[in-house]
């Protein structure tokens, strides 16, 4: 099986979070370099922060969710659906949620 770069990866587990039920946000868990970077230079970059490290990926995932339900079960399973969107890649990969609980009401 060929193997996903990084930077494939990455939209696709902006793709896979989104679509979790308990996620009202997403945030960019890049470096402010990297996004800097890109809004200088006019392009959109993903939101999941993705790092090849020694054999294995890092994954970094913020997200926003509301008062009403339980931070670790949407952690949980955003954690499952980052690691699914590699499509079977079978490269080991530890996964970080950073929760942050929203007290304003959805507009």
């Amino acid at each position: 099986m060929t193997r996903i770069t990084a930077a494939e990866l990455a939209p696709r587990i902006d793709l896979a979070v989104t679509a979790v039920e308990g996620v009202r946000e997403s945030y960019s868990a890049r470096p402010v370099v990297a996004r800097a970077f890109e809004h200088m230079a006019d392009v959109e970059g993903s939101l999941a922060a993705v790092d090849d490290v020694e054999g294995a990926r890092a994954i970094t995932v913020c997200i926003g969710v509301s008062s009403e339900v339980d931070g670790a079960l949407v952690a949980t399973a955003v954690a499952a659906a980052a690691r699914g969107a590699g499509g079977g890649d079978d490269i080991p990969s530890t996964v970080r949620v950073r929760v942050a609980r929203l007290v304003a009401p959805p507009t």
